[in-house]
């Protein structure tokens, strides 16, 4: 057999080539460095290319639905981009090498949402702060104790769960002792340490995704908070639904007299085309711009990472701490957001307890 072909067929340098430290087996040794050098180069070129490519497609996502769905993993196309340029460039290849980190950087840019936010306005002051905690509790998880031994420990002013069912509305009111003001519509269970004041359920579309809309008093005046579970946009149906149900939302904040929290599973990216119209339509700002990136879903699949579980505020509102809570044995994590009301901030007329329908206590 031709020694070149021999070298093709082996797994190993020393399974190959002699141990003897003989010149042939120090050719040989070389002959197979290389080729095991082409290989990974070729493996981390396509890796790169399909990288590249993805990106690609992810900023088209305003053509299509499934364009779209390839913007939300711009954190994995860096990562893989600025590891495949480092390993090619490793392996002189520096042509593609760098190319791959300059696109790398291309990918990393739309992080920056995350880590700067421009300042928005005059500073808070001493104004009162409320915390707000949002958590999908996932319709097929079993196990309560763990999030509610959380949301306990966190001590929320208000809460906003998403995908309850009839026993996990149950197990929720158990919550009473710390949030007795509660009231539960389709999958959306709210809860509050005060009266939710002028509460009502308001349907996004007929596959039953909802939002709640309450006022809690915030000790400067009331603020109100919207609670939603949107569509997840896989189908161009049922993506054109989500978009509706989104710009529903913004309409929903946009005419909401004061200061404003939306809280919501809204099943997009901040990296998505989508999301900074949907900010721009609402008047909203994202909680999370400027406090480091806090992926929200799938909680047990890291390499998936992504935040679609938001928390956006209006003017007169801002945040202090923004994190993620634990593993609850959800799909999701929690989200914990603090944020101080501006005392200049006003309200809005008609919004008090002896006005406002009356809530529920439990």
């Amino acid at each position: 057999m031709p020694e070149s072909a021999r070298i093709r067929r082996g797994t190993g340098i020393k399974k190959q080539c002699p141990t003897a430290p003989t010149g042939a087996a120090a050719d040989c040794r070389a002959q197979v460095t290389t080729l095991h050098r082409r290989r990974a180069g070729r493996a981390l070129t396509l890796v790169v290319a399909l990288a590249a490519l993805a990106g690609t497609l992810g900023s088209l996502g305003y053509l299509a639905w499934w364009l779209e769905l390839f913007a939300h993993f711009r954190p994995q196309y860096a990562l893989s981009l600025a590891i495949g340029g480092a390993c090619l460039l490793a392996l002189r290849r520096p042509g593609v090498g760098l190319a791959a980190l300059v696109l790398a950087a291309v990918n990393a840019v739309p992080l920056m949402h995350y880590y700067y936010a421009p300042p928005q306005g005059a500073p808070g002051g001493d104004g009162p702060a409320i915390k707000a905690l949002l958590a999908n509790v996932y319709f097929h998880n079993g196990r309560h104790d763990p999030l509610l031994e959380y949301v306990r420990g966190a001590q929320p002013d208000v809460a906003v769960f998403l995908e309850v069912t009839p026993g996990w509305g149950e197990a929720l009111r158990t919550l009473a002792d710390s949030l007795p003001y509660q009231a539960h519509a389709g999958e959306v269970f709210v809860a509050s340490r005060k009266p939710l004041l002028g509460l009502h359920a308001l349907p996004l579309s007929a596959t039953g995704a909802m939002a709640v809309v309450f006022f809690v008093d915030a000790g400067a005046g009331p603020v109100a908070i919207i609670g939603a579970h949107t569509n997840w946009p896989l189908g161009a149906k049922i993506a054109a639904s989500r978009n509706r149900e989104l710009s529903m939302l913004a309409d929903m904040a946009r005419a909401t007299p004061g200061p404003v929290l939306l809280l919501g599973d809204l099943n997009i990216t901040a990296f998505s085309p989508v999301f900074p119209a949907l900010l721009a339509q609402a008047g909203l700002a994202d909680c999370a711009a400027g406090q480091g990136y806090h992926p929200t879903w799938p909680a047990w699949f890291p390499p998936l990472y992504m935040q679609i579980d938001h928390c956006l505020a209006g003017a007169g509102l801002e945040v202090t701490e923004f994190a993620t809570g634990p593993y609850v044995g959800s799909d999701h994590y929690p989200l914990e957001v603090t944020l101080r009301l501006r005392a200049a901030a006003n309200a809005g007329p008609g919004v008090t307890a002896s006005r406002a329908p009356p809530t529920f206590r439990r």
